[in-house]
């Protein structure tokens, strides 16, 4: 994948907060807020031509999704990058993430299965073009039709804010060494074992794919 990409447009949502919540929340996932910078309200404002006060709101909700901090006195920050918190997130997509999967295709059905097919040549596209942003949608397009069907709507809520906050990762390792894998080959896996029906195999594989994007994302 190329390691630049203009950020996607954001879809004109329902109210002048929406926008501003959602701008603010596609420019810090997609690195276009690097991790560890100051948010000025005055100049994202006067950027991307909106009122300051929307986008202090949006600084409060995001601080509650872990995405900025909120510091007394110094204000408000994209929240900083470590390894540590790499880790506390995908050891928490091993937990739910595979649980979400099995109970999903349990439940699957022709329209689960043509999402699968559709959101996963999707990415495959996206990837071969090297389009960054454009792969991390379809990603996680692709991931979200995985678990289409889990009746846990908890668990579902938990492992989009996770995936989330993978995407800041998976945008600051593109181009880092260490624990280089197919991503290609191992999405086909996945999605071929999801469509034959195997449910036992799609599973250990997710967890699987997991543990080997944290090693790839953490040299």
């Amino acid at each position: 994948m190329s390691s630049t990409a203009a950020p996607a447009p954001v879809a004109a949502p329902g109210t002048r907060t929406d926008f501003v919540d959602a701008r603010l929340r596609q420019a810090i996932l997609s690195g276009e807020l690097a991790p560890g910078t100051r948010l000025v309200a005055k100049e994202l404002a006067a950027r991307w031509a909106v009122s300051a006060t929307p986008l202090r709101e949006a600084f409060g909700r995001l601080a509650g999704e872990g995405l900025v901090e909120l510091r007394p006195q110094r204000g408000a920050w994209v929240t900083p990058a470590s390894v540590q918190d790499a880790r506390d997130v995908y050891e928490l997509r091993i937990l739910l993430e595979p649980e979400g999967l099995r109970a999903s295709l349990e439940r699957a059905d022709a329209a689960m299965r043509d999402a699968i097919g559709a959101t996963h040549a999707t990415y495959e596209r996206a990837l071969r073009a090297g389009d960054l942003a454009a792969s991390i949608a379809a990603h996680r397009a692709f991931h979200a039709a995985l678990l289409s069907r889990c009746p846990n709507a908890r668990l579902l809520e938990l492992v989009d804010s996770l995936a989330e906050h993978s995407q800041r990762y998976q945008v600051l390792a593109v181009g880092a060494p260490g624990g280089h894998y197919d991503v290609i080959a191992e999405h086909r896996t996945l999605r071929d074992r999801a469509l034959a029906g195997d449910v036992d195999g799609a599973v250990a594989f997710l967890e699987d794919h997991l543990r080997q994007t944290f090693k790839a994302l953490t040299p």
